[in-house]
């Protein structure tokens, strides 16, 4: 485990502080100002305005999102004391605690921050940087974010499967691909693809040299194409919100403010015996 604690220290260092409020369910979809353009904004684009959009507060857990429901609890290791994170080597996880959003309207997300959880299905209380160093430590490799100039080209990574774990209303515990609970807006099925481990993207403060990961602000696991993505889609997924290609499978949610447990499993190169 001694790589981890070294990659944490390093992302730390680099990271921007990001501010999340504290849960109080997902609020119905709203667009803000710009956020149409920013998914197709060039990355050095986004990376000149981002010091006006990270936030510099603490977010806030709520006490009740119980432990996480997956099958070896014994195999975890917390990644940092602050955050409901853990990684799991013997199985090559990383684990997350979260909340269930309602989710009926276009989404640009499939898990990020309270705050931003009015267009996501999941909200989620861990920086993308913690979780970024847990992947390099399990050997996941980052690719590229996805390029708008000259032309489209989708992001790459290594492909990372999602499971979300939850507990119904009898106290049951469930499990399904993440997949399931996002759907075409025009088909109504559910989405095909897993996400890649595309590694959003640093920004240095020219006057100060002080360093940032752009996901930190929120951007974690996308539905559509953000440069600033830690984990995106491998396909071209529209940015406005008239055109947005998926939505929330509100019929195969659980209620709002269930707590989710979130199992990312990046799909790795066996490694010769």
């Amino acid at each position: 485990m001694s790589q981890v604690p070294y990659l944490m220290r390093l992302f730390s260092l680099l990271a921007a502080a990001v501010a999340v409020l504290s849960l109080g369910g997902c609020p119905a979809a709203s667009q803000k100002p710009g956020e149409a353009d920013s998914a197709k904004a060039s990355t050095k684009e986004i990376a000149e305005r981002a010091p006006s959009s990270l936030p510099q507060s603490n977010h806030e857990i709520p006490a009740d999102l119980g432990e996480p429901l997956v099958d070896s609890p014994a195999d975890l290791t917390r990644l940092e004391p602050a955050s409901p994170a853990w990684i799991d080597k013997r199985n090559k996880q990383v684990v997350l605690l979260g909340s269930a959003c309602k989710a009926d309207y276009p989404l640009e997300f499939f898990a990020t921050y309270p705050d931003r959880g009015y267009e996501s299905v999941v909200v989620i209380y861990t920086k993308p940087s913690v979780v970024h160093a847990a992947l390099l430590a399990l050997g996941a490799k980052p690719g590229k974010p996805v390029q708008y100039q000259p032309t489209f080209t989708p992001p790459t990574g290594t492909e990372v499967e999602i499971v979300v774990s939850w507990k119904d209303r009898a106290g049951k515990r469930q499990k399904t691909r993440a997949q399931q609970w996002i759907r075409d807006i025009k088909t109504k099925k559910p989405l095909e693809s897993n996400w890649v481990f595309a590694g959003s993207v640093f920004w240095e403060d020219k006057a100060t040299g002080a360093k940032s990961y752009l996901a930190d602000r929120g951007d974690f696991i996308s539905v559509l194409n953000l440069p600033t993505a830690l984990l995106d889609l491998p396909i071209e997924s529209a940015s406005a919100l008239e055109s947005r290609l998926f939505e929330g499978f509100v019929e195969h949610l659980p209620p709002l403010g269930t707590p989710v447990t979130l199992i990312l499993q990046p799909k790795l190169a066996a490694t010769p015996e």
